[in-house]
């Protein structure tokens, strides 16, 4: 029968009632299947067979008389191997053992549905399908068994026996012509139901203590055809106790030597298992079995060296519980677990995959299916398990085990008596599956944040830097100090939002400064303790002035994170404990294993708590966006996230340790970063979030040593946003500068021009990124540095994840100046400049 869809096979009506007949032929029609042609008699079948070669056949049970829709049914299915549905409007049970007879694909009663009539059909021809596919691998299963010594018998998704070979047919009793079509329980009854020895009861009555194992039979899609299973009768050795049990996994451990893993086991199943071996590593028989594809496994396929002779076998009972991983046989990895559920939901049959993973070898025949699994999952999947009773088709569905951590496939098909279930793993496609979502979803949140960021830091440079201009003018109005005060506060913390919104989303690439971390901490600390007073604060630093070539911003607001939920975790008080250190990269290794550290030495920090500790569950969670465990409504779940994403961007990574009741270490590790230890450089102040203002209530009336007053240097200013360019030019002026303003690079570029043809060239420039609708800061700098290779300019913007902003210098600009800023800052940035190019001294 060709693999096609089931309305384009051809379909034969065999019913004496004209009317239904009729009806029959246009309901079929009309759902787009093809018939091949209407029979109201026996008679009448045998020309439409011949001229039309119909693929499947509907048929009245009670043509005529029961007995002759029987024997046209035994005649189309065993003459013609064309599959039969009745089609009956009886209910006794005495007709429907007497069709059994003529082994019909499937049941219709009267009255149906066209749906019903429709699936029904579909469910045959799919079942014939696969049917057809099994038969073409049993030549390739008879050439790999027809001269071993184990039993091996192949059945159909039903459970009935399509091959078995000679060794099998001495071991039950039975012969090949008997046994084809009949079910596997019948001719090899096996009982499992001891988890410490399998047996079966040959046709003569003699009971036989065996190794066995089954797996599925797969297409090369990986739809389940059939099974095949492997027997081992065991030799009877009264010095041997076999059935006295298998050796469990930690007694098994010591023996992993150099030995044989099969010395573990009782010599009479020892030996079993390694003839099984001989026969499972055949690559005949290894291609029956399609391999698992993930990741993991290809590595290991294309690493691995072949299997000694000595390997275990795949087939052996409880494999996991006899073998470590490393003596386990290949192909026993690439078994997925198999499951036969009757249809009152009670396992009828399991492979030793199954046992494995579910119930960790013990056994799990007659017992409920639902009961190795929570009641959530009954509830989400009770209807996809069972639905191929409904309808009689194969389904396919993702299956997530919550009591394991697991998610696998599930391949469902109708069987005789119930549904046969096969469960492929498929956990680590879908967590990279939810990782590239998370991805997404992050990066469009970027995209957005990007562009608030920096309007949203150039509203704020202008409202944070008038203030600060204003605190300085009023200096003698305490009131107003109050409240520009509280003003310069709130909008400190929009800063921060703003930072851990562009950190959250990934598009805050670090800017990099050689920053004390001593400094960064202990700030953190000052301004937690006065929220917090009954936590006990400490910091240790292990190596005193430790300097990392990091952002300071973002670094603080790691900190801060960690701090804050430390404090979060402590209601009614407690310690908080801060260190950071200096360790080497093999230091790394023992703190995460996994993470691959860069050769250098490595910035450490720990934020230890004496808190209520996370479950294991919650701490399994929490670095994904918006997870959290607090319940007030200001908690939005992203801060852990934020510190990921920052330690990631420097080049590391961050790691949680919690136990209920006892407290949390977090701990924060990456690379110091180039020049971090240079001692030629002292490193700047730490400010975060940007704010240093300094302290206005002293009256000041001269210019501070780090701000001094300037006559005669001349700074160039390229800012398109008026409020922040009238700013920047009254905070400069205010400081002795000679400043010229520009708002667009073409404007800039011709100043610069005329001031070097009249020899008044400019000390320093200072540039806007982006310029709307005009020449920004990166074409500016072009132009200028092919003009003038001397060029001095410190590049500012309110995008924090430009290139320019992370790596300046190839760029031409000397430092950055990130936005938000305020007056003081903007100063120091200059001064330093100036500074370190001798302009000044």
């Amino acid at each position: 029968m060709d693999d096609l869809p089931a309305n384009r096979l051809r379909v034969l009506i065999v019913e004496d009632d004209r009317i239904t007949a009729r009806d029959l032929e246009e309901t079929l029609k009309r759902r787009g299947f093809i018939i091949a042609g209407v029979a109201y008699s026996a008679a009448e079948v045998p020309a439409i067979v011949g001229s039309m070669q119909p693929e499947i056949a509907l048929l009245n049970i009670d043509l005529d008389n029961a007995s002759s829709g029987i024997a046209l049914a035994k005649e189309l299915s065993e003459q013609h191997d064309i599959p039969v549905i009745f089609i009956t409007g009886y209910s006794e049970e005495t007709l429907y053992e007497k069709a059994r007879e003529a082994k019909p694909a499937g049941f219709i009663r009267k009255p149906f549905s066209d749906a019903e009539l429709a699936a029904c059909l579909e469910s045959v021809v799919e079942h014939s399908i696969a049917n057809e596919r099994l038969s073409e691998r049993l030549p390739s299963i008879e050439e790999v068994s027809a001269h071993v010594s184990q039993g091996v018998i192949a059945t159909d998704l039903d459970g009935k026996i399509v091959y078995l070979n000679p060794a099998a047919e001495s071991m039950t009793g039975w012969s090949r012509e008997e046994s084809i079509g009949a079910a596997l329980a019948t001719i090899m009854p096996i009982d499992r139901s001891n988890p410490n020895r399998t047996s079966y009861k040959s046709r003569d009555g003699i009971s036989h203590v065996i190794a066995e194992r089954s797996e599925p039979i797969k297409a090369d899609d990986g739809e389940a055809l059939g099974v095949v299973t492997v027997v081992e009768i065991l030799p009877e050795n009264p010095a041997q106790d076999v059935s006295g049990g298998l050796p469990t996994k930690s007694e098994a451990e010591p023996a992993k030597k150099e030995s044989n893993p099969a010395e573990m086991l009782p010599p009479a199943r020892s030996a079993a298992v390694q003839k099984i071996a001989e026969l499972s590593r055949d690559p005949a028989f290894r291609s029956l079995i399609k391999k698992r594809e993930t990741a993991q496994l290809s590595v290991a396929s294309e690493t691995s060296k072949p299997p000694e002779p000595t390997q275990p076998s795949v087939f052996s009972e409880s494999a996991e519980s006899i073998f470590t991983a490393a003596g386990a046989s290949l192909i026993d990895d690439f078994g997925d677990p198999l499951i036969r559920i009757k249809e009152d939901g009670i396992i009828s049959d399991a492979n030793a995959e199954a046992r494995t993973v579910f119930n960790d070898g013990k056994p799990i025949v007659n017992e409920d299916f639902w009961s190795f699994f929570s009641e959530q999952e009954r509830k989400n999947y009770v209807d996809q398990i069972d639905r191929p009773l409904v309808d009689g088709r194969r389904h396919r569905f993702d299956f997530h085990d919550s009591n394991r951590g697991r998610w696998f496939e599930v391949r469902n098909y109708k069987t005789a008596g119930g549904i046969l279930a096969l469960f492929s793993d498929i956990t680590s496609s879908k967590l990279e599956a939810a990782e590239s979502v998370r991805q997404q979803r992050l990066e469009g949140l970027g995209l957005l944040a990007r562009g608030f960021a920096h309007d949203f830091n150039n509203h704020l440079t202008a409202i944070t830097g008038n203030i600060s201009l204003a605190r300085e003018r009023y200096q003698e109005d305490a009131e107003l100090q109050q409240m520009l005060s509280e003003a310069q506060s709130a909008a400190t913390g929009a800063t921060g939002l703003v930072q851990q919104l562009m950190t959250f989303a990934r598009g805050g690439s670090p800017i990099r400064k050689r920053t004390r971390i001593s400094e960064v901490i202990r700030r953190i600390l000052n301004e937690q303790r006065p929220q917090h007073p009954d936590i006990r604060y400490q910091f240790r630093a292990a190596t005193i002035d430790l300097v990392a070539n990091v952002d300071a911003a973002q670094i603080g607001r790691l900190v801060e994170n960690l701090v804050s939920n430390s404090a979060i975790a402590m209601p009614n008080g407690g310690v908080l404990l801060v260190r950071c250190d200096r360790v080497k990269a093999e230091q790394v290794i023992q703190i995460r294993g996994s993470h691959t550290p860069a050769d250098e030495d490595h910035l450490l920090i720990e934020v230890i708590d004496t808190g209520i500790g996370m479950s294991e569950t919650a701490l399994g969670r929490v670095f994904e966006p918006y997870f959290t465990t607090r319940k007030e409504d200001n908690a939005s779940g992203i801060g852990l996230t934020v510190c990921e994403s920052i330690a990631k961007a420097h080049g590391g990574f961050i790691q949680l340790q919690s136990k209920e009741g006892k407290g949390t270490i977090a701990t924060f590790c990456a690379p110091l970063g180039e020049d971090a230890g240079r001692a030629d450089e002292k490193p700047p102040r730490a400010s975060y979030p940007n704010f240093d203002i300094p302290n206005l209530k002293e009256k000041r009336t001269t210019q501070t040593p780090s701000e001094p007053l300037l006559v005669g240097t001349r700074i160039l200013i390229l800012e398109d946003d008026a409020p922040i360019r009238r700013l920047m030019a009254a905070t400069l002026r205010r400081a002795g500068h000679e400043v010229v303003e520009t708002k667009d690079g073409r404007e800039t570029i011709a100043i610069y021009r005329d001031s070097m043809e009249k020899d008044e060239k400019f000390h320093l420039l200072i540039c806007d990124l982006t310029i709307e609708n005009g020449v920004g800061g990166v074409e500016t700098m072009r132009q200028l540095v092919e003009m003038d290779p001397e060029v001095l300019a410190i590049v500012s913007s309110g995008y924090s994840d430009a290139p320019a902003m992370s790596n300046p210098s190839s760029y031409g600009f000397k430092d950055v100046l990130p936005k938000p800023y305020a007056p003081s800052e903007l100063r120091a940035a200059v001064h330093r400049i100036l500074v370190a190019h001798r302009i000044i001294s």
